[in-house]
């Protein structure tokens, strides 16, 4: 029997862990582009790694939006009953965060795109409208703001990896495992 698509009491189910790793790998190839687009030298080089970057972006959003939906309608499995209050509330705030930020960051990124009178596109054919006028203040203010969401997501998402770590190095329960595609507990 293979794992359930929906999440049960004890795990998360496989359209949950394919949303969480899809976005995980997404986000890492982000600041890998990143990264990239202000080392590469060349024009032709670097518009294309902004085209693939503003690519995975608007798939970043599109994938947030469906995984929010699936929560919405499939609760996650609940967090171990003997951890402290304090514990279970820092991690639904943190998944709550990772969430707004998962979104925000996109938005952002568009509306920095849009400012700078550049539309985003979606893997070529699907052009996305502008969401703010082209102005050279709001494209400044729209990069500055892209750019401390993605320094947030950064430290809460190495936060969220660490205390996933913790739960399974130290404390020895099955919060890591659950969201782990090949585990499975009945």
């Amino acid at each position: 029997m293979g794992l359930p698509l929906r999440n049960t009491e004890r795990s998360y189910g496989l359209v949950s862990q394919v949303f969480h790793w899809l976005v995980v790998v997404l986000v890492i190839i982000q600041y890998i582009w990143a990264w990239r687009i202000d080392e590469i030298d060349g024009l032709r080089a670097r518009l294309e790694l902004v085209t693939q970057h503003k690519t995975f972006g608007m798939t970043i959003l599109s994938l947030a939006v469906l995984r929010l939906l699936w929560r919405l309608f499939n609760r996650p499995p609940p967090l171990p009953a003997r951890l402290p209050r304090w514990e279970q509330m820092a991690a639904h705030g943190s998944h709550w965060l990772l969430y707004g930020l998962i979104l925000a960051i996109p938005l952002s990124g568009w509306a920095y795109s849009s400012a700078a009178g550049f539309g985003d596109y979606w893997w070529g054919p699907v052009d996305f409208p502008s969401i703010v006028a082209k102005s050279e203040a709001l494209e400044d203010l729209f990069g500055e703001v892209h750019e401390w969401l993605t320094t947030a997501l950064a430290v809460v998402a190495i936060g969220h990896a660490l205390a996933a770590l913790r739960h399974h190095i130290w404390l020895k329960n099955d919060v890591l495992k659950r969201m782990l595609p090949l585990w499975r507990r009945d």
